[in-house]
């Protein structure tokens, strides 16, 4: 196989922790999405009440008015809006009330359109905490897992045959943070997984890591032998949330094999809590997910700054996001951030650069790292004066 396709799923995942998106923001990023091949929207913002702690209660009907608009929204653009429901916490999976509560809910979800459900048991206990369930299902969280959605499917309704479900397991990656966060998991957990989980739904998982650097076609390869399901990407970029909210990412997608269309169904990026910064990177995630083979991220990334920007903005957003990239890497290796001359330079210029558009809703959601640049500037400001007053010493008492 060549490689030269499209993921059949293109889009985004609302999928991480802190303030959801507005909805005003929603409508806009799915006229920006289209425009880019986007056709799916997964909705699963962890701080939305009823997604997550009170997820089998129904939406309060200011909310759910909300909601309805955002869905018909979505299919006026052709994106399929898919609702994710995150049951997991406390959840008791011998019991039979929360499949029923869960469908209840779904009813009214099915009546305004959707046609695709997740179910999400991410960053939960990697073991059943109930002992009714520990002897129900064997001491297998993976077997809950994969016969709960069993029973969802058994008991949707009969006219429901055009739905498709979707499911993010406890174990969504193999790195071993998961396992430092929530409990070691069972041994073989999804080749258990995979032979209780219907066939017809599909798998989340986010690489090779939570926040996966590269993602290569073998690492995919072996996924999908051992879970023998379609497989969808959950990508953990540009996302910035938990231990990641004082990082800005910027910089255009990268490390992504272009051939992972061919065992991967779907490819869903999950974005900044910034929601007009968010776009930029966002561009690059739509440009790889409809085109891998072609996709060349400078160009792509160029574009999108030209785009929102124009080009005169193009050196004063690389300055910027390379200035993001390297206190990222900072405080990621501990190290203090160096500044010399010609980065000063262009580091001046971009805040002037940022002054001037400062009343701007991303210049906005950028005053942290404007705060970093100054405090940058400032420090290499001083360490120059610094280095001046040395040599002029030094020339001083040679005279």
């Amino acid at each position: 196989m060549s490689g030269r396709i499209a993921f059949q799923r293109r889009g985004i995942v609302e999928g991480f922790f802190g303030p959801p998106w507005s909805m005003s923001h929603r409508g806009a990023l799915f006229d920006f999405g289209a425009r880019r091949g986007m056709n799916t929207y997964l909705y699963a913002p962890k701080d939305d009440p009823y997604h997550r702690e009170r997820w089998a209660e129904p939406y309060p009907r200011a909310e759910w008015n909300a909601l309805l608009k955002l869905i018909k929204l979505a299919q006026k653009h052709r994106i399929d809006f898919v609702y994710g429901f995150h049951p997991g916490k406390g959840l008791r999976f011998s019991e039979r009330q929360p499949v029923e509560f869960l469908l209840s809910k779904a009813e009214g979800f099915y009546q305004a359109g959707v046609r695709t459900f997740a179910v999400l048991f991410d960053d939960i206990p990697s073991r059943l905490e109930n002992s009714d369930d520990e002897k129900a299902f064997k001491g297998s969280l993976a077997r809950a897992e994969g016969l709960w959605l069993q029973k969802i499917l058994e008991r949707q309704p009969g006219s429901w045959t055009d739905v498709e479900w979707w499911i993010c397991p406890s174990l969504y990656t193999k790195d071993p943070l998961l396992a430092r966060m929530f409990g070691a998991f069972e041994p073989s957990f999804w080749n258990t997984l995979s032979q209780y989980l219907p066939q017809a739904v599909a798998c989340l998982w986010t690489g090779p890591a939570v926040v996966s650097e590269k993602i290569s076609l073998a690492h995919a390869r072996r996924v999908a032998r051992q879970l023998n399901h379609r497989l969808i990407l959950w990508d953990n970029y540009p996302v910035n949330d938990l231990s990641m909210s004082d990082e800005m990412h910027l910089s255009p997608l990268t490390g992504r094999d272009p051939r992972l269309p061919e065992v991967v169904y779907g490819y869903l990026s999950n974005p900044l809590l910034q929601e007009s910064l968010s776009l930029i990177p966002l561009a690059t995630c739509l440009d790889y997910a409809a085109s891998p083979a072609t996709y060349n991220s400078q160009a792509s990334w160029d574009w999108a700054i030209v785009e929102k920007f124009g080009v005169e903005g193009l050196p004063y957003w690389q300055t910027l996001t390379d200035f993001c990239e390297r206190i990222n890497k900072s405080k990621r290796t501990k190290r203090p951030l160096a500044v010399d001359p010609a980065t000063l330079r262009r580091l001046d210029e971009a805040h002037s650069y940022l002054m001037e558009n400062r009343k701007q809703r991303w210049a906005e959601e950028f005053r942290p790292w404007l705060h970093r640049l100054e405090t940058a500037m400032n420090g290499a400001a001083l360490a120059g004066s610094a280095s001046a007053g040395a040599r002029t010493r030094n020339s001083s008492a040679r005279k």
